[in-house]
């Protein structure tokens, strides 16, 4: 403030002196000639020294105003930096809120999409079951291999109790030739009495399946993660669906036991498998009551069965 006022004074003196410069040097003030004194105005080194000085004080006023400039820019860029990083640090919360937010959401779809594989394919992929009497798998599953079927022979007390559906091209290990081991797998055939409840569209040329070597097919369910044969049925639970239907068979009850199967209710059999050759033998399945309850099973009746799957 002090620099301010100055600098007025000295621009106001020397607009003064500037302007009676020249008449200055003319004029003696009377009262000081009687009292003896002459009072003269400054020269021009003077008024250079006098300029000099009012550009200093210039100077450091302008300095002082453009130092006050930038303490007060400093101070506004301080708030800003304040105000930044406040910004900043909601973003972030914001940021992590929002991403922990998309994790979560993304465990739980991950959660559902498991679930729903679970659900629709099972965690072993689906499920698999053989089609016996049939080379074919219905419509929605994926035949996996066809082949024949085959077991161990009806008269031997040993041997496998469950029936194989092989494949119509085995592949060999170490072989030798001859019989070693003593245990032997068959092909299986049909033993048809008067009694044959089966279609005959697929064996049009045949009277009887009797003494044919019937077809098999493993089929896989991508869609699905379980199966079930269900005996005496002919259609599925609610929410199962069927995969075929047909005739309960096993082996004779005189003979060696062995597993219960479903075979197809119009099976198909292998080309030049005719013939007694015996081997692993198909029964129909009858009921027999007593233990087993009547009237709701009857005896002598043919057992159905099918196939579900979920």
């Amino acid at each position: 403030m002090k620099l301010h006022i100055l600098s007025v004074f000295y621009i106001f003196a020397l607009i003064l002196l500037l302007s009676y410069k020249a008449q200055a040097h003319r004029y003696i003030i009377d009262d000081e000639e009687e009292e003896g004194g002459e009072i003269s105005l400054m020269n021009d080194k003077e008024v250079t020294k006098m300029l000099k000085e009012l550009k200093k004080y210039r100077s450091q006023d302008k300095q002082q105003k453009q130092i006050n400039q930038l303490k007060q820019l400093a101070r506004e860029l301080q708030k800003q930096v304040v105000i930044l990083h406040n910004k900043l640090h909601e973003c972030s919360s914001e940021e992590k809120e929002r991403t922990e937010q998309e994790d979560t959401s993304a465990n739980k779809t991950s959660i559902r999409h498991k679930r729903s594989i679970q659900n629709s394919a099972g965690t072993t992929g689906g499920a698999t079951y053989i089609r016996w009497g049939r080379s074919t798998c219905p419509q929605g599953a994926e035949l996996v291999y066809n082949g024949v079927g085959a077991g161990s022979h009806y008269s031997h007390s040993g041997g496998g109790s469950d029936y194989l559906c092989v494949p119509h091209d085995p592949e060999w290990g170490v072989t030798t030739d001859g019989f070693q081991s003593n245990s032997f797998l068959y092909g299986v055939e049909f033993e048809i009495q008067a009694n044959n409840p089966f279609l005959t569209h697929n064996t049009p040329k045949l009277t009887t399946v009797h003494d044919q070597s019937p077809r098999c097919a493993v089929c896989h369910i991508p869609s699905r993660s379980s199966q079930v044969m269900i005996p005496a049925k002919m259609t599925c639970p609610a929410s199962w669906t069927k995969e075929y239907d047909g005739y309960l068979m096993s082996s004779h009850h005189a003979q060696q036991k062995s597993q219960f199967v479903c075979v197809d209710k119009a099976p198909e059999v292998m080309d030049g498998g005719d013939g007694n050759q015996d081997g692993a033998l198909f029964y129909i399945v009858e009921a027999q009551c007593g233990s087993l309850p009547c009237p709701s099973y009857l005896s002598g009746k043919e057992i159905t069965c099918v196939v579900c799957s979920k």
